[in-house]
């Protein structure tokens, strides 16, 4: 089935709040229900058109239990123009995909749009925020820092400072300038977060092997001015404002990080909903469990998900077990304990084939044991990553389809 995007996507755990009550009471029992709906209705009109998704997080809205399976989200991750676009449409439909996450260029495709329109699958539009080689090349003052006092960087990924005024204005406006351009039906977060190359953090690393960031002047600064906290004048350099913050304030300073990753989500939410009404947010995770690595999610990355779950409408955790030598059960494992934080749905994303050289290897029972542990309760979904990986795998396809098929005709739970 196809979703009707005026509203938000209902998931397993959004099944309907209402669905077991009983209508009316002693006194109305002979008027008809019809009737008795139609006066509720005219007088709360807003049971009849429900607030948007922000808003209801805002209040501490939680779903409850699961929506039909049928309704799950199945989502592809694609980066580029693959060939064909109608050919490659029509694999996304025998695949069973509804929603495509998708980089701002291949959006900007007309063909693309149009396809996707025809087809009734939404598009989520993935914005990198702290993550912009161009802006870094241009402007290498803009790096975090680390503890060690080395800019943020690492192979491929580099980070902007989160803390930028001037950046984090342009980045929302670009963003936001992308939304109204292109008209999506979501956007997609990712890079929303502080520096970590989470994708080469296995389970042997020690929580103090990772750089813990931003320690430049301008964070520094900022920190002492929010919190209240005097830095002393022997602790100013990176290096030496470390060490004194993680021995005498971590929690307030983990509390200031997460603060700052908040806020730019409220600010990117905000001003996207401003020029498109409705738009749904979802927001790539790192796949940390709250005590993984001494409470790294927030110690490290800032992903407070208590917090970012009441601003946006999913949490994806990047769950890539053959990247990050994990099992299958992690994945499940993962999922609940995001859920348990969370008061919105948690989407999981997972990889469907080796990527690095160092990936374990995930043949078609290995992806077959990750994608049914992503779509055990009370995951809203699975994404996959990425359509690039999964176009040259004809047994995951095979996967898909047939895990898909009895997921969706199975009994509802």
């Amino acid at each position: 089935m196809h979703f009707s995007f005026g509203v938000a996507l209902r998931t397993r755990r959004d099944l309907g709040r209402s669905s077991g009550r009983k209508a009316g009471a002693s006194g109305l029992r002979a008027v008809p229900p019809v009737l008795i709906a139609a006066g509720v209705l005219a007088a709360f009109p807003r049971l009849a058109d429900p607030e948007p998704p922000g808003e209801r997080r805002a209040a501490g809205f939680r779903p409850s239990v699961h929506a039909p399976k049928q309704d799950l989200l199945v989502g592809i991750k694609i980066y580029e123009r693959a060939g064909e676009m109608p050919r490659v449409f029509a694999e996304f439909e025998d695949l069973g995909f509804n929603t495509l996450f998708v980089s701002e260029a291949l959006a900007s495709d007309p063909e693309f749009r149009g396809l996707a329109r025809e087809k009734k699958m939404a598009v989520f539009v993935i914005q990198p925020v702290f993550y912009d080689p161009e802006e870094l090349k241009k402007d290498p003052d803009l790096h975090a820092v680390t503890d060690a006092g080395a800019p943020a960087r690492e192979d491929w990924v580099a980070f902007a400072c989160p803390s930028r005024d001037e950046y984090r204005r342009r980045r929302v406006e670009s963003i936001a300038s992308a939304v109204a351009r292109l008209e999506p039906e979501g956007v997609s977060l990712d890079f929303i977060r502080f520096f970590a190359y989470w994708e080469m953090i296995r389970p042997d690393r020690s929580s103090a092997s990772i750089p813990n960031t931003c320690f430049c002047t301008r964070c520094l600064e900022r920190f002492s001015r929010e919190t209240g906290v005097r830095l002393p004048a022997a602790s100013r350099t990176p290096q030496a404002a470390a060490r004194w913050i993680e021995a005498r304030h971590l929690e307030k300073w983990t509390d200031w990080k997460c603060r700052v990753i908040s806020s730019m989500v409220e600010d990117l939410v905000r001003r996207t909903r401003q020029v498109r009404p409705g738009l749904r947010v979802n927001l790539h995770a790192v796949p940390w469990r709250a005590d993984d690595f001494g409470g790294a999610i927030r110690r490290i990355v800032a992903q407070d998900f208590a917090v970012l779950s009441k601003l946006t409408d999913y949490i994806s955790p990047m769950c890539y077990s053959a990247m990050l030598h994990r099992s299958p059960a992690w994945i499940a494992s993962v999922v609940k304990d995001l859920e348990a934080r969370a008061a919105c749905p948690i989407l999981p994303s997972i990889q469907v084939k080796a990527h690095y050289p160092s990936d374990t290897p995930l043949d078609a029972a290995a992806f077959e044991a990750c994608l049914r542990a992503a779509l055990a309760p009370p995951s809203a979904g699975v994404v996959f990553w990425s359509w690039d990986l999964l176009e040259k795998a004809p047994e995951a396809k095979r996967v898909i389809k047939r895990c898909l098929r009895a997921e969706r005709s199975g009994p509802d739970v």
